[in-house]
C-alpha cells in the first residue's frame, strides 16, 4: 500500500518488516553562522568617509558641550543617551517609511537587547569619562578592542587570523599610544586607575555588542530596517528606564525646561545629540558590509584627526607630540597588514 504523502519536511512512512511503521523527521542542516564581509572597503568609502567625519564631530562636540560648562553637562549623561536613542529610533523609523516597509509586520525579538544593553552602558561611561580626559586620550584607552574583536573573532568563532592581520591589529593599537606619550604626564591628562576600569569595561563591551550586532545582521532573516528598529527601541526603552536612577523627577523637570532657553549650551548640545545619532546610524552599515575589526581600526584612523583637532580646540587640555609621525606610520601599516589578504596567503 502506497503511504499518504510525507508533511513538508518529513520523509514518507518507513514500512518495516513487523508492519509498523515510524515517521521519521527530516531534519535540515543547520544554517551556517557567518561573519564573512558582505562588501568590499573600496565599495563601503561612502560609509566610511560619513563615519569618520560624523564620529569626529561627535567627539569635539561632547566634549566641548563638558568643557563650556566647568567639566560637567547642562543635562544629565543619562538624559543626553535618552536624546540620542529616540533621535536614532525616529530617523530609522522615517527611512523604513521612505523604502515603503509595513511596520505592521515587524516581529519583536529580544536578542537586540543584548547589544543595545551593551551600547547604553558604554555611551553612559563614555560621556563619563569626558569630564576626565580628552576625546584623543580615551579611544587610546579603549583601543585594546580591536584585539578583544580578533581574539573573539579567533577563538570564539573559530574565523582564521593569520599572523599578518594579528600583527596589523597590535601595530594599530600600538599607533595610538606612542602618539600620546607626551600627553599622558600628570600635569596634563588624569588618567586614574578608575578611569582606566570604565574603559576597559567600555572597550569589552563594546566589543560583545559589535560581534552582536555583526552576528544578528548577517544571520538573520529580518530586513536591516527591521533590525536597527528593534535595536534603537531597545536602547530607547532602557535609556527611559534607567533616568529614574539617575535623578529624581523634580531634577528632571527642571533640566528639561532649561533647554527652552535656546542659548549656546542648549545649541551645542542639540549639535552632539546630533552627531552622536549620526554617527551611531553608520555604524550598523559598516559593520553589516564590512566587519567589526573595520569599526575598531577606523577608530584608530579617525583618532589622528580626532587629535591635531582636539589639540587645536582645546590647546589647555590636549596637545601632540613628535612621536605622532610614527604613530601615522605605525597605523597605516597596520591596516595595510590586516587588509592585504594576498599576504596572508602567502605567509
Amino acid at each position: 500500500m502506497t503511504p499518504p504523502d510525507a508533511e513538508v519536511g518529513k520523509q514518507p512512512v518507513d514500512e518495516t518488516q513487523d508492519g509498523a511503521s515510524d515517521k521519521i523527521l527530516h531534519v535540515e542542516p543547520a544554517a551556517r553562522i557567518t561573519l564573512e564581509r558582505e562588501s568590499s572597503i573600496q565599495r563601503s568609502l561612502l560609509f566610511i568617509a560619513a563615519y569618520l567625519a560624523l564620529e569626529t564631530g561627535k567627539q569635539l562636540s561632547n566634549y566641548g558641550l563638558s568643557m563650556s560648562n566647568g567639566g560637567e553637562y547642562p543635562v544629565s549623561p543619562c538624559l543626553i543617551v535618552v536624546f540620542t536613542e529616540v533621535c536614532k529610533l525616529h530617523a530609522i523609523l522615517a527611512w523604513a517609511q521612505m523604502k515603503g516597509e509595513s511596520l505592521l509586520g515587524c516581529r519583536p525579538s529580544w536578542k537586540f537587547c543584548v547589544p543595545a544593553g551593551c551600547y547604553f552602558v558604554t555611551n553612559l561611561l563614555y560621556l563619563h569619562a569626558l569630564m576626565y580626559v580628552s576625546p584623543p586620550l580615551w579611544m587610546v584607552l579603549v583601543q585594546l578592542k580591536t584585539l578583544y574583536t580578533a581574539a573573539a573573532y579567533k577563538f570564539v568563532f573559530g574565523r582564521e587570523v593569520r599572523w599578518a592581520q594579528a600583527a596589523g591589529c597590535a601595530l594599530v593599537v600600538g599607533s595610538i599610544p606612542l602618539a600620546r606619550l607626551s600627553s599622558l604626564h600628570d600635569d596634563q591628562t588624569s588618567v586614574t586607575a578608575f578611569v582606566i576600569l570604565i574603559s576597559q569595561v567600555t572597550a569589552a563591551l563594546s566589543t560583545a555588542a559589535s560581534i552582536a550586532v555583526e552576528l544578528l545582521l548577517k544571520n538573520n532573516n529580518r530586513s536591516f530596517c527591521e533590525q536597527q528598529i528593534w535595536l534603537y527601541t531597545a536602547g530607547s526603552v532602557m535609556a527611559i528606564a534607567a533616568l529614574p536612577l539617575q535623578m529624581d523627577m523634580a531634577s528632571l523637570v527642571e533640566q528639561l525646561k532649561s533647554l527652552a532657553a535656546c542659548g549656546p549650551k542648549e545649541v551645542l548640545l542639540v549639535t552632539a545629540v546630533l552627531l552622536s545619532s549620526s554617527a551611531g546610524l553608520t555604524v550598523p552599515l559598516i559593520v553589516k558590509n564590512l566587519d567589526s575589526i573595520v569599526k575598531d581600526y577606523l577608530a584608530a584612523l579617525n583618532n589622528v584627526a580626532l587629535g591635531v583637532l582636539t589639540a587645536a580646540l582645546f590647546p589647555m587640555h590636549f596637545s601632540l607630540s613628535w612621536p605622532y609621525v610614527m604613530s601615522v606610520g605605525l597605523l597605516l601599516a597596520g591596516i595595510f597588514l590586516y587588509e592585504n589578504k594576498g599576504l596572508c596567503e602567502k605567509s
